[in-house]
């Protein structure tokens, strides 16, 4: 199913991008029929090299750090690939991927039942335990398991689900961006890395160079703030405690004395023994919007961006703590390109940023927060 499901999505990029073009994508896609789906999860043990060894790191260094998470927890963490084209120089594009629900694991049990009932998921989640365990005998441990995936499931329908929208497509050049940048969310399953959610986002608009230190190649999830479109609820703290932690208050950015919300910030500082910059987030974009198409490409001031549903998605789903790798290479951190060729242009670094005032675009570019500053 993820196969038709990706495959159906690189179709719809080729349709987004020129008529030309979109006939070349669709030739050079015909070689390949089954994509790799899991490969950005794999950056971290495969491409990205450690500062350190010079090597990939090992995949137990994915692993969250907090003993007292479930294992299932435990083993996700966060793979930014802010590359932006092939290793030709071509615009890759992004096609996004959201798993169903029935495929996390947070809900073993429902899963079956709900499969044993021939019904969906979130049918359940109106049932007892007592009802849905239907047997006298249950456990008190069943019962409270059972307790939790519906809190769980409840938790996610009511603050997650009712702002879902289609996932992302983007052609690989779209209003002259260079687009490719994605924020891959993973957990080891059996052994092996599993892609879960794929999310376009956009990182820093100041060109990456092989000395430069902005970004750690491996950092962790140090808080998780929340939004001001959703109450703050006592399920909310509960799940947040399953989660390693979490808070209900809102990250604004300083803007010169004009502050503007991140909504669902969640603040990654670089891993012990590693240098970057401790001062940005993954958010959602201000207002939610793909203002001038710019999404995809590195247009940021910093922090990492995410689309609505996709942000509030991913403070749901990551735990504090969790690994985030980063991965560019210097040579595929490109801005602009060739609507016709789908080739990446030189990196065009932008003029300085004035925060003394209100931003000159009509949506803010994300950055630094007010407690950093």
């Amino acid at each position: 199913m993820r196969s038709l499901s990706l495959a159906a999505g690189l179709l719809a990029l080729s349709v987004a991008a020129s008529p030309a073009f979109g006939q070349v994508t669709i030739t050079s896609m015909s070689s390949t029929k089954t994509p790799d789906i899991d490969a950005p999860c794999r950056i971290p043990f495969e491409k990205l090299k450690d500062v350190k060894t010079h090597e990939p790191f090992p995949m137990d260094a994915a692993i969250n750090e907090n003993e007292n998470l479930p294992q299932n927890v435990r083993n996700r963490y966060v793979v930014a690939d802010f590359n932006t084209t092939d290793e030709n120089g071509t615009c890759k594009g992004v096609v996004e991927y959201i798993s169903r629900l029935e495929e996390l694991s947070e809900f073993p049990r429902l899963r079956k039942i709900a499969a044993a009932r021939n019904v969906e998921l979130a049918a359940l989640a109106k049932e007892t335990p007592k009802k849905l365990l239907d047997s006298e005998e249950a456990s008190e441990d069943e019962v409270a398991a059972l307790t939790t995936e519906l809190e769980d499931l409840n938790n996610y329908l009511d603050q997650v689900n009712k702002f879902k929208t289609d996932h992302v497509v983007k052609a690989r050049v779209y209003n002259g961006w260079c687009v490719g940048q994605t924020l891959n969310f993973c957990e080891i399953k059996d052994g092996k890395p599993k892609l879960v959610y794929r999310f376009v986002t956009s990182s820093s608009r100041w060109q990456q160079r092989p000395d430069n230190n902005y970004y750690a190649p491996i950092n962790y999830i140090a808080k998780r703030n929340w939004s001001s479109d959703r109450r703050y609820t006592p399920a909310d703290a509960k799940r947040d405690a399953r989660m390693g932690g979490g808070v209900p208050h809102i990250a604004m950015f300083e803007n010169g004395g004009n502050p503007i919300e991140m909504p669902n910030f969640m603040h990654f500082l670089p891993q012990k023994g590693y240098v970057g910059e401790r001062a940005n987030g993954i958010h959602q974009i201000a207002g939610g919007l793909d203002s001038g198409g710019t999404f995809g490409a590195p247009v940021s001031l910093g922090c990492v961006r995410l689309s609505r549903y996709q942000a509030k998605l991913a403070r749901w789903w990551t735990p504090q703590n969790a690994k985030f790798f980063i991965y560019l290479e210097t040579n595929q951190y490109r801005n602009y390109g060739d609507a016709k060729t789908a080739k990446a242009r030189n990196f065009i670094n932008p003029p300085p940023v004035n925060t003394a005032g209100p931003p000159r675009q009509p949506e803010p570019t994300g950055g630094l927060f007010s407690l950093f500053r």
